[in-house]
């Protein structure tokens, strides 16, 4: 029987419905994605608020109506910055029991960074002794997870998400230079601060809506299409150039001239892109392997018991 696994977080509602193969391996059914903002003004006020939770709530109930019609017989929820940070996050879990029948599990940072990093790869190949890094960039948080090819080793989980950098330093559109460096140089700090020595990579994968966001934009997709984002390599001279349009033109704009963007995403895509470029030049790499999976598959192969391939 299917299992489904729901990832809460900041911005996003994430579905994956999957079951184990005979071959032992994970058979996809269905991946949803869907955008509540759940920690919208999380970053301020500390607080959940009641319009985000009823954003959340109805994207909650077409999840588990999706997953129900599909015969799962477990529902897995995992949320992860927004609740680890609301300080209401007791009451928000509880009001889910009550009116979805859902029990929600708070992922620390360090469980989000090393589920994340066996999903993102799954699927994916490697020379021995091959070191990997994992950029996870969510809305509240980013998570760098480190490992040789398919095990983990470590993983760091930073605030410094796209919606908290767009809530704290991008209050206009387009944005100014001066809201620009500002963020910048937090990012910078922050990844100094929580990661004052970078394990050496070899190759880095980018999970979660910013870089998915970006191969589609880059590949001047008409819409968004995870078969030709997933494996797409980015290089650093593609993230900056995309980050500098994104910069100097407003959100209308940009959907104009990108139709792959989610009109629901783009006001932060523009943080997620600088904190990309930001990583990938903390960590010393030119490129980036885009991976549309993710910390829900990486929860899936853990309660499947599923091989990692």
């Amino acid at each position: 029987m299917p299992i489904a696994i729901l990832d809460i977080g900041t911005n996003t509602v994430l579905l994956l419905v999957a079951e184990k193969d005979a071959e032992g391996s994970i058979r996809v059914l269905r991946d949803d994605h869907a955008i509540a903002r759940l920690g919208e003004g999380v970053d301020r006020d500390r607080n959940i608020s009641e319009e985000a939770y009823q954003r959340f709530l109805a994207v909650l109930r077409e999840h588990v109506e999706t997953a129900r019609a599909l015969h799962c017989e477990r529902i897995v929820a995992v949320a992860t910055s927004a609740m680890r940070d609301a300080e209401n996050r007791d009451e928000i879990i509880q009001r889910t029991k009550n009116d979805t029948g859902i029990d929600i599990e708070i992922l620390s940072g360090e469980d989000e960074s090393r589920w994340t990093y066996s999903g993102a790869l799954l699927g994916m190949t490697f020379e021995s002794n091959h070191p990997v890094a994992v950029v996870d960039i969510g809305g509240g948080s980013t998570e760098i997870s480190f490992g040789n090819g398919k095990n983990f080793e470590r993983g760091i989980s930073i605030d410094i998400g796209a919606v908290r950098i767009t809530e704290r330093y991008f209050s206009t559109s387009p944005i100014t230079k001066e809201a620009a460096e500002n963020a910048q140089a937090f990012i910078r700090t922050s990844l100094k601060t929580n990661l004052p020595n970078p394990t050496q990579v070899v190759e880095l994968i980018a999970v979660a809506g910013t870089p998915t966001t970006l191969a589609a934009m880059h590949q001047d997709l008409p819409k968004f299409d995870a078969a030709s984002v997933h494996n797409y390599r980015l290089r650093m001279q593609a993230v900056a150039q995309l980050l500098d349009v994104m910069l100097k033109v407003d959100t209308e704009t940009l959907l104009s001239h990108f139709p792959a963007v989610n009109k629901s995403r783009a006001d932060i895509l523009p943080a997620g892109t600088l904190i990309l470029a930001e990583v990938m030049d903390y960590l010393g790499v030119d490129a980036v392997r885009v991976s549309t999976q993710g910390l829900r598959y990486g929860i899936a192969l853990s309660e499947l018991g599923c091989m990692g391939s």
